[in-house]
């Protein structure tokens, strides 16, 4: 079993990548918590939000695999679970025990943590679960993408207001929350559309392409990170994604004429996400970080 996994974690949720994700998202949340609540965290606060934000992406990793496996099954049979390292029955049974595990620690932070980590903690929980559903109206939604796409990537929300309250529980009162929540919703999400670009994909993926075209996809790309470029200036630390964020704007145009170069697009834009991640440490590790 144990090897298994480990092709599974390093075909689909490399380790590494994704515990730099968290971290960056956590010490970001830090350090804006503690610049302006004055607030001073313990190792036990970080370890906790670490954990919390990598069962985040752990837990949206499976879901994904699980709910992609007919599509998987004739346009990547290559991976793990329709190649059959896995069984469709097993990956249920695991999301079922990351659900729980996930609710046994919201109790564990609001117990030992703070009430208000727990509680949000619980609500992220919560929303996973109903984009595991689908919300309940999936036949609804298939046919709205832009819709469908926005409800799951709005976790974003209750993931970074969680990591943010670990450090300041004062999150309904904090505008920066709401800033750094969005510059999350605008990197995720305008990754999420820059790293779908490829014509020659399989219809049955249904690519952002495929389903807007390229003027609007085009728009929603530059939108989306507009939106991550906006509030990371409300947060004051614009002056390193606003560079990359031109860069996005000129590569855009090879929608156009150069399709095939959509690997720079895609490029751009996860430079673009890692950036976003880590820019708050980043300006304060090169004194810049002012508010």
């Amino acid at each position: 079993m144990s090897s298994r996994w480990n092709i599974y974690f390093k075909e689909r949720f490399p380790l590494i990548p994704n515990l730099l994700v968290a971290l960056g998202i956590t010490h970001s949340a830090r350090i804006l918590a503690e610049f302006n609540s004055g607030y001073t965290s313990s190792i036990l606060t970080t370890v906790l939000a670490v954990i919390g934000g990598m069962l985040f992406l752990a837990q949206i990793r499976l879901m994904d695999e699980f709910k992609d496996f007919d599509k998987d099954k004739i346009a990547h049979p290559d991976r793990p679970l329709p190649r059959g390292l896995f069984t469709h029955a097993e990956f249920g049974l695991w999301i079922s025990r990351f659900n729980n595990t996930m609710i046994l620690l919201a109790v564990i932070m609001g117990l030992f943590l703070n009430p208000v980590a727990g509680i949000l903690f619980a609500v992220g929980t919560v929303y996973l679960y109903l984009m595991f559903r689908e919300f309940f109206v999936g036949e609804w939604l298939s046919k709205r993408p832009l819709l469908y796409a926005i409800t799951h990537q709005l976790i974003l929300f209750p993931m970074g207001a969680f990591v943010y309250s670990c450090y300041h529980k004062e999150v309904l009162t904090d505008l920066n929350v709401f800033w750094f929540c969005m510059m999350l919703l605008g990197a995720f999400f305008g990754f999420e559309v820059g790293r779908k670009l490829d014509l020659s994909a399989h219809p049955i993926l249904k690519t952002y392409l495929t389903q807007f075209g390229k003027n609007k996809t085009m728009f929603l790309l530059i939108g989306l990170l507009a939106i991550a470029t906006h509030s990371a200036k409300q947060l004051g630390v614009d002056l390193l994604l606003g560079p990359i964020y031109i860069l996005v704007i000129l590569a855009s145009s090879l929608i156009w004429w150069a399709p095939q170069k959509f690997k720079v697009i895609e490029g751009i834009v996860t430079l673009y996400l890692l950036i976003a991640i880590w820019a708050v440490p980043l300006m304060t590790f090169f004194g810049g970080f002012k508010r």
